[in-house]
């Protein structure tokens, strides 16, 4: 079997030649033949990778990430609606998505699920970005695959004012430490959100579109959410006061939200998202443009590799 390695050297146990040479061999002591392609952005692999998946790229080939959530983003539009299984090697500082297939922290153990694992279909998002502000005609961009979130408000916001060095040099540390500073400050907005053709106006100051119920760590935003039902599961805060808006987070970090008075739990294949005056959003954790925002489930989209049963 074959694994084409995508591995970005800035990430984690990847850092450097070292790293890399690890890497390498652990896949290679579990009998797999590896090409490796190094990108510090991800991104700017993804189109030279689709072509040669569909092109040069041998059947039985296993497109394996080294990295985090960010690393992961960015590789979906190559391997999105392709045949070739998704494996991870979690090697960021969060790897949600490794954590919620179960994906062994452990190097070695995680090379073993790449070359022994059985391959499952799970859902993904897609999202449509428009650029236009408030509720005017929007221009539509390019669409963009998403596994774990769609978020619009507050923690986009917070993702959108954090440079990618410093994440990459303090971890999550700097997305809380950054919170803290954008929520003493945040406003909301007035969102009009269509689900599935139903609309809803309110004020609000963050929704999150989940595709998993992991949100980060063992925060589980969207407890009934699943990768695999073509569904996608939206997290609503409604904007009351600034305590209220305190309390709503407090809840969420005990898990304890879903009834907290403020939040609103709405299921839909599809969710559009205008909002007055318009919001940052994210996918994955990745600054993604403004609203308004359009996102749909792609169902089964994407084959990853997990532990086998």
């Amino acid at each position: 079997m074959n694994a084409l390695l995508i591995i970005n050297p800035k990430a984690g146990r990847a850092r450097g030649p070292a790293g890399l040479a690890r890497v390498v061999r652990a896949l290679e002591q579990t009998g797999l033949a590896v090409e490796c392609v190094q990108a510090a952005e991800a991104a700017s692999v993804a189109g030279a990778l689709r072509a040669d998946l569909v092109g040069r790229v041998p059947e039985d080939t296993r497109v394996v990430v080294a990295g985090g959530d960010g690393s992961i983003h960015a590789v979906l539009p190559a391997v999105m609606n392709t045949p070739f299984p998704l494996a991870i090697l979690p090697l960021g500082s969060v790897n949600v998505l490794a954590r919620e297939l179960g994906i062994p922290r452990s190097l070695a153990a995680a090379a073993q699920v790449v070359a022994a694992g059985e391959v499952r279909a799970i859902d993904l998002g897609v999202a449509d970005g428009q650029s236009s502000t408030g509720f005017g005609t929007p221009v539509p961009k390019q669409s963009r695959p998403f596994v774990l979130m769609a978020g619009v408000g507050f923690d986009a916001a917070v993702v959108h004012s954090l440079a990618p060095q410093t994440k990459n040099l303090i971890g999550s540390f700097a997305y809380v430490a950054r919170g803290l500073a954008v929520l003493a400050r945040y406003r909301p907005s007035r969102f009009r959100i269509t689900a599935d053709g139903e609309t809803i106006e309110t004020e609000a100051w963050l929704a999150v579109v989940a595709n998993t119920p992991r949100y980060t760590y063992r925060w589980r935003l969207v407890p009934q959410a699943a990768m695999d039902d073509g569904w996608l599961d939206l997290c609503l805060f409604e904007s009351r006061s600034s305590a209220a808006m305190l309390g709503q987070v407090a809840a969420a970090l005990r898990n304890r939200h879903t009834t907290h008075p403020g939040m609103r739990q709405l299921r839909a294949g599809s969710f559009r998202f205008d909002c007055d005056p318009a919001v940052c959003v994210q996918l994955d954790g990745d600054a993604e443009g403004m609203t308004p925002l359009e996102v749909r489930v792609a169902p089964g989209a994407l084959r990853v590799v997990v532990p086998a049963k």
